[in-house]
């Protein structure tokens, strides 16, 4: 289904030149926006949200999600002394031909003495 327009920021590209189209070196281009400034809510600072663009309709970039993260300092803080931090992640193709990249986070449980 199709989220919400929500105007997020802006972005500099080259004019149209020549045979090189402007709207070209956009589409596929990443960007990091924090949740909180999606959803007015500064409980989801620490959450940033992956939008890459897949269309341009006149100034405007249509985005997909791209991917969601964690900034450095939260994942920091939810680690402990004497805990480990566990990242892994697997790339599976589903049966209708969409890629799907899923990570996981595990923390190392502290055993009483």
């Amino acid at each position: 289904g199709q989220g919400e327009i929500r105007d997020v920021g802006k972005t500099l590209v080259n004019r149209t030149s020549g045979l090189k189209n402007a709207n070209d070196s956009l589409k596929g281009r990443i960007f990091e926006v924090s949740l909180a400034d999606l959803q007015n809510d500064e409980d989801h600072a620490f959450r940033k949200v992956k939008l890459r663009v897949d269309e341009i309709q006149g100034k405007n970039c249509l985005t997909n999600f791209h991917g969601l993260d964690f900034t450095t300092d939260k994942l920091r803080s939810l680690v402990r002394k004497w805990q480990s931090l566990i990242e892994a992640n697997v790339t599976v193709k589903t049966t209708d031909d969409y890629l799907l990249r899923l990570f996981a986070i595990a923390f190392t449980k502290r055993r009483p003495n």
